[in-house]
């Protein structure tokens, strides 16, 4: 009963930070569930509830995804997507989860002090996405680099995030199906934590409509240096 209170807590609060930002579920959610659960078992119980949470978000946000940018990123995913796959087969989540940590760091450092970094049209952006996608769960920390760079609107952010959370997730649940490190526990877990989204997206969206621009910029910066350092400090 205590492991199940404390990941309903933990996926309603990334249901909450995703519906107020567009992004954050798994940068919230996979550094806590590693502190409950196996590596594996975490990963993937964090996209198939990252996914559900964008499914259900996305019918009040898709008309204001940037199109142009979207299919950029969706197909320099496809790329980066089965890649992944294989690292999250055959490397430790734990290793490459210190190195996103790392990158993390590296790239949002110039970004809080407004120095324009080359990432690009969202090809390469979109690889290196789809890449953590399937092998960490986290596609948000390269997405959320990119669209800050080009100093997206609030809305145009989060529309076009969960657009993109909603296409590469379906994938990577496949691949990591065909991986075989998906037991049908996790599968009753999630159904488990359907109502800790749900009430997390209401706070959500409320808090949503709630944030200026200059705020929603400094929250997206807080959330992925602090996950950031909190991955450095479980790796040491």
């Amino acid at each position: 009963m205590t492991l199940w209170l404390f990941t309903f807590g933990i996926i309603l609060l990334s249901a909450l930070v995703q519906s107020s930002t567009g992004f954050g579920f798994a940068i919230v959610a996979i550094p806590l569930l590693l502190l409950l659960h196996d590596g594996h078992y975490a990963v993937t119980l964090s996209i198939v509830l990252s996914l559900f949470s964008g499914l259900t978000t996305l019918p009040r946000v898709y008309k204001e995804a940037d199109l142009g940018v979207l299919g950029k990123l969706i197909r320099g995913s496809l790329l980066g997507l089965p890649l992944g796959g294989l690292v999250f087969l055959l490397v430790d989540v734990g290793l490459l989860k210190l190195l996103v940590s790392m990158a993390i760091l590296l790239f949002t450092i110039p970004l809080l002090f407004k120095i324009r970094l080359p990432l690009g049209q969202g090809g390469a952006i979109g690889i290196i996405s789809g890449l953590l996608t399937s092998s960490v769960g986290m596609p948000g920390p390269p997405l959320v680099l990119f669209l800050n760079s080009r100093q997206m609107e609030k809305g145009a952010f989060r529309g076009t995030s969960i657009a993109y959370f909603c296409t590469v997730y379906p994938i990577t649940l496949a691949i990591h199906l065909i991986t075989g490190r998906v037991p049908l526990s996790l599968l009753l877990m999630a159904l488990a934590m359907i109502p800790a989204i749900l009430i997390g997206q209401a706070m959500g969206s409320w808090i949503h409509n709630r944030i200026s621009p200059a705020w929603f910029r400094r929250l997206t910066f807080v959330l992925l240096i602090g996950t950031a350092l909190n991955a450095l400090k479980d790796a040491f």
